[in-house]
């Protein structure tokens, strides 16, 4: 280990004593750094239970990563370089090429010491990411890499049978994967749970992957039955996305895995009922929280849906963060709830509603009637803007332009309305976008550092969307006056090229 990284580890000693002991800076670099209390007040911070990996977590932060396990990697591979032959490892794992990994193990023997270290999303290792590849799993095994070597998370380490199917996971046993409580409240194995709980109690409360409990993994009705019997939280949040079991439920489409829950006396915020289309549930849900028709999916001020680090689970849930009950319930399909709380909501909640759902009329005359509303909007109501953008909302985005919504509008991640639209290729919102701004953000920066054309350049590889038009998309924003950068060319693709080529 090197003497630097020696130096990191009595760092976050210090640190930690520091903070036990009330020092001002201290806290302030909790409160900073770790997700944990970032997103409450300094003072509250003070009374956080700071340990020793957490301290470490603050640490990594400042030094630009995640996690501990990856600020310990950096050290490493300063101290021993595997050139091009690292890259070309963790891109065969990725495509699961067991042969190709094979190849390169024995031409390249180095590295096989780095097999299980956090090379991949999450702190994963490769035997984590080949999980469901059995031919690669016996290639890396082959090799020297320990089959129970788990991710270095910040939030929690995973194990290999985390998220494995049940046929992978019987497999991965038999090679040597050892069970652990959230892998058995996964697969629903009973006898296993029973034989740990009797030597460790605490097992029911174990913090794995993401620090979740067994109880945001168990599917089963039996599974939650035990837990629950046996004291298990029906309300606690993962450390990574502060979300409950009933959420990670939803999150991952399993609604009866959620009703069940809801049924054994888990607690259904609005989103929640919305999702599993309850209506009675939605009245009592907002009755206790009358601020939940305000709320916002991943934004403060609902405290039954929090900001985390990670982002709330409802944000992978509709693919979007920021999203309203009247969006959630558009999306759902629920014009009922949809109707419900519409009666209910103040003006100005009225207004975006009705922009969601693209009632034109209906918000022109709150708008007319209340000169000076759409001025007057917060930061988070105007940011409904992005997620029409986001969403291909064309009709709704143009609507919101002509009523005075700030088409510069920045979400978290500094991306505006024309950024969001570019990411996914979305042609149609980009022409009315550009149409309705004297001076549209071409050259404004996300917190990627990307342009809205470098934004579409890249959401030409990443995004999940169908409905894309890229080569139209990048056609108006460079028409638009773009700045086209020589290192984009080649982009892979003739036609992107043709478009750029001539803004040199």
């Amino acid at each position: 280990m090197s003497h630097n990284f020696i130096t990191m580890e009595d760092n976050a000693r210090a640190l930690l004593q520091a903070f036990q002991a009330g020092e001002d800076a201290a806290v302030q670099r909790a409160h900073a750094q770790l997700p944990q209390v970032k997103y409450g007040s300094l003072e509250a911070a003070r009374d956080f239970p700071l340990s020793l990996g957490a301290a470490q977590t603050i640490i990594a932060r400042e030094h630009g990563v995640k996690s501990w396990g990856e600020l310990r990697l950096l050290f490493k591979l300063q101290m021993a370089d595997y050139g091009e032959a690292l890259g070309q490892f963790k891109a065969l794992v990725t495509a699961g090429d067991a042969d190709g990994v094979a190849a390169l193990l024995v031409e390249e023997p180095r590295l096989r010491e780095t097999l299980d270290d956090p090379h991949f999303d999450f702190g994963s290792t490769a035997i984590i990411i080949a999980k469901h590849n059995l031919a690669l799993v016996d290639t890396l095994l082959k090799h020297g890499a320990d089959i129970n070597a788990r991710s270095q998370w910040w939030a929690g380490d995973f194990s290999v049978l985390e998220g494995a199917s049940a046929n992978a996971a019987s497999q991965l046993i038999e090679r040597g994967a050892i069970i652990t409580a959230h892998a058995a409240a996964e697969q629903g194995w009973l006898d296993w749970l029973d034989a740990a709980y009797q030597s460790d109690r605490s097992v029911i409360h174990a913090r794995g992957g993401d620090g979740k409990t067994p109880l945001h993994y168990a599917a089963e009705p039996a599974v939650m039955d035990w837990l629950l019997e046996r004291g298990a939280d029906r309300e606690a949040r993962d450390i990574d996305h502060a979300s409950t079991p009933l959420q990670w439920q939803l999150a991952a489409g399993n609604r009866s895995a959620a009703q069940a829950l809801a049924e054994r006396g888990a607690q259904v915020d609005l989103f929640a009922a919305i999702m599993l289309g309850e209506l009675d549930m939605a009245q009592r849900a907002l009755a206790l929280h009358p601020q939940a028709i305000r709320a916002r999916i991943n934004q403060a001020g609902y405290e039954l849906v929090p900001q985390s680090d990670g982002s709330h689970q409802y944000v992978y849930a509709f693919e979007a963060a920021g999203m309203s009950p009247f969006q959630a319930a558009l999306a759902c399909e629920q014009d009922a709830i949809f109707d419900w709380l519409l009666e209910r909501a103040p003006l100005e909640t009225r207004l975006l509603a009705h922009c969601a759902r693209g009632d034109v009329e209906a918000a022109r005359r709150i708008a007319q009637a209340n000169p000076g509303l759409v001025g007057s909007l917060p930061e988070s109501d105007q940011r409904q803007l992005i997620h029409a953008a986001w969403t291909d909302n064309a009709k709704v985005v143009a609507f919101m332009a002509e009523l005075g919504f700030d088409l510069h509008i920045r979400d978290d991640d500094k991306m505006t309305p024309l950024d969001s639209a570019a990411f996914h290729g979305f042609s149609d919102v980009i022409a009315v976008l550009l149409a309705a701004d004297a001076a549209p953000p071409l050259d404004w920066q996300n917190g990627y550092g990307a342009t809205p054309l470098d934004t579409a350049l890249y959401g030409r590889q990443h995004s999940w969307s169908k409905g894309d038009d890229y080569p139209a998309a990048i056609k108006l924003l460079v028409d638009a006056g773009s700045e086209v950068r020589a290192q984009w060319l080649p982009t892979g693709d003739d036609e992107i090229d043709a478009l750029l080529r001539p803004a040199l």
